[in-house]
């Protein structure tokens, strides 16, 4: 799942990522823009009209609703890249089952906020925590399971 701006930046950039690498780990890529462009995308947007990427479902409306459903149904994990705002809504319904944090060790200076203002206080467990040669940290948290910090 994603939202309209995080959706139109992939779009634009994984179909044709592959003709425009010729660098390391290539093979590598090449899997990654398999899946990205194989796997069922569900799109949140009221303005959106058309989504012509491979595999792209548009959400306009009932997105509460739409995502409790895709939640119900066999197979993989629904995935959020990005889209605060969404990730903002679903949090607010207790819609999110785990969050991967990934810090990257750059420092931007501004941007926005991924919990955004009026966001509900949610204490979260720390489960599992990654580091990459890169500096990159994935931090995966889920929500408590008695409503206690986790020690």
């Amino acid at each position: 799942m994603m939202g309209r701006v995080t959706y139109e930046g992939f779009a634009a950039a994984w179909p044709g990522v592959m003709d425009q690498y010729e660098g390391p780990r290539r093979e590598d890529l090449a899997k990654f823009t398999d899946m990205m462009n194989g796997y069922p995308k569900y799109v949140v947007s009221a303005t959106l009209e058309e989504a012509e990427w491979d595999n792209s479902t548009i959400i306009n409306e009932n997105v509460v609703e739409e995502t409790r459903a895709l939640k119900q149904q066999p197979g993989k994990d629904v995935l959020i890249f990005g889209s605060g705002d969404l990730v903002n809504t679903l949090m607010g319904h207790d819609l999110i089952d785990e969050y991967r944090l990934m810090v990257f060790p750059v420092v931007v200076g501004g941007g926005k906020r991924l919990f955004g203002e009026g966001s509900a206080t949610k204490t979260l467990e720390l489960m599992d925590t990654k580091t990459f040669g890169s500096g990159v940290v994935v931090f995966s948290y889920g929500p408590t399971r008695d409503g206690e910090a986790g020690s």
